[in-house]
């Protein structure tokens, strides 16, 4: 006997599901056009720039993201979290960031020439002075923007970040490149693109930055809960970036230029499908807190559809490595291959995590994915300096072992938040786990028959998509759940079910 179904506040959530959905439809359209020109931008870049200098631009953004975590507080988050928003909490969270910013700045800049030498490359120095500027600049970009993801404007918020990239990386940082300007090239590209988002944001809200008086005192609410976040942020950044910063000491500017190619050519699928969705997760979640019934069913369907995309798509890229970087980098990176292939089956857990992670924020449990954070920073820092003086190639594997872990780590807390039986859990993942071996097991024969080329990675997209149509037509109910296979239309299906049967 089945148990009674939990009431649901669907009524009173319909109108914020529909905002919800457009804004996610908006939020990929913006995420397919940022992401076709990250990747052409990105693979002119590195052509032009070559390992060592893009691995010192590399370099530089460690310390422009650690600085703006920092400055930015966590203040951009709390006005999304914040149910009912004043003027009052803009002003407070803007003087904030101001002083934080503005203290940041100065502590860089007078650090350059430290940290330079820490990273092993005295050249970093004036690019490092210039972080003093930039990191103000992006700090205050955050709170228009974060107003505008608040509202679930996601329409205007991707035309001015897609805008602002093409115009800043693709318009001035490409053309430095072909001038010459190394790795200064990427630097200013940065900093154009903090001034397009904040100026266009501050154009797209009601009520412009301009007039906001900022303020210091009251709402120590916001304040807590943005340390919450800049803690978790910080513990995020270290265990995205304290690889970089090692590479970059123990094995070199040119190592981390190929470590951190491999790294954003993986990324730029996995951004495609989980970064559009974190935001509209986070914003819409954040005002369900109390419906778990429909958090619980959101969060088995994201895990069906990331084995759907992200199992299948990272272990077929990983399997043709090679073929990949040798087609979009160039031979002269072809280092990065190995690295390219351990970062992408690395990528689907970081997708799950990306999901999981917004669910935590949106519930208040900020401070579980803080603890998940600090015990794998610390396996990391510690397996990389254990294997300093090994082949990167090696070494990168013990990235994988890291992402099962803090998925693991974060996902205890968060079904216990959610009342969701981990026996669920399991048979949303089953799926992704079956579509990965038969991705695995496609790869290996196209290349046996085709070897490491471009051939062989055609073969297997072909073989998959065409496995993968049969499968999900003749049992969608399986491999989708019954929420998801409900939804399609009956013509897309080999077996239509019997009325009446179970």
């Amino acid at each position: 006997m089945s148990a009674a179904p939990e009431p649901s506040s669907q009524p009173a959530s319909t109108p914020l599901v529909r905002k919800s959905l457009r804004a996610l439809l908006w939020s990929y359209g913006g995420a397919v056009a940022r992401a076709g020109a990250q990747l052409v931008i990105q693979l002119m870049l590195a052509r032009l720039l070559g390992p060592a200098a893009y691995g010192q631009a590399m370099a530089v953004f460690l310390v422009l993201a650690l600085g703006w975590l920092m400055a930015e507080g966590g203040f951009g988050a709390a006005l999304v979290q914040k149910e009912a928003l004043e003027t009052a909490h803009i002003r407070h969270a803007l003087g904030w960031v101001l002083l934080i910013s503005s203290a940041m700045g100065l502590g860089v800049a007078a650090a350059a020439p430290l940290i330079a030498r820490w990273l092993g490359d005295p050249a970093l120095q004036p690019m490092l002075l210039a972080c003093g500027l930039l990191i103000p600049l992006q700090a205050l970009s955050n709170i228009p923007a974060s107003l505008l993801k608040r509202e679930l404007n996601l329409r205007q918020t991707q035309f001015i970040q897609v805008g602002g990239y093409v115009l800043a990386y693709g318009g001035a940082g490409v053309g430095l490149a072909a001038l010459g300007a190394g790795a200064w090239s990427l630097v200013a590209a940065f900093g154009l693109h903090s001034l397009v988002v904040l100026v266009g944001s501050q154009m797209a809200l009601p009520q412009p930055l301009r007039v906001w008086r900022p303020s210091w005192r009251g709402h120590a609410d916001l304040r807590r809960f943005g340390l919450q976040v800049t803690g978790t942020n910080l513990l995020n950044w270290a265990i995205e970036n304290v690889d970089r910063l090692l590479i970059s000491r123990y094995w070199g500017a040119a190592a981390l230029g190929a470590y951190a190619a491999a790294a954003n050519l993986s990324r730029a699928p996995a951004n495609l499908l989980v970064s559009s969705a974190q935001t509209v997760v986070f914003a819409s979640a954040s005002r369900l807190q109390q419906d778990l019934p429909a958090l619980r069913q959101g969060y088995l369907a994201a895990w069906r559809l990331c084995g759907l995309l992200a199992w299948p798509l990272f272990i077929g890229l990983a399997v043709h490595a090679q073929a990949c970087v040798a087609l979009l980098y160039g031979q002269r990176w072809a280092e990065a291959a190995p690295l390219f292939a351990a970062f992408c089956v690395a990528l689907p857990l970081y997708a799950l995590l990306s999901i999981s992670g917004p669910l935590l924020w949106a519930v208040n449990a900020v401070q579980a994915e803080m603890r998940a954070q600090a015990i794998c920073l610390l396996l990391m820092g510690a397996g990389l300096l254990l294997c300093v003086g090994q082949p990167l190639a090696q070494v990168v594997w013990w990235l994988p072992v890291l992402y099962a872990l803090r998925l693991a780590l974060v996902m205890v807390p968060l079904c216990q938040r959610l009342q969701l039986p981990w026996h669920q859990v399991m048979q949303a993942a089953l799926p992704g786990v079956a579509f990965a071996a038969l991705a695995a097991v496609l790869g290996g024969l196209s290349q046996a028959w085709l070897g490491h080329s471009l051939s062989a990675a055609l073969a297997f997209a072909v073989m998959l998509l065409i496995s993968m149509g049969l499968l999900l037509a003749g049992a969608p109910g399986w491999w989708l759940g019954d929420g998801l296979a409900g939804r399609l239309p009956s013509r897309w299906r080999l077996t239509q079910r019997t009325p009446g049967a179970a």
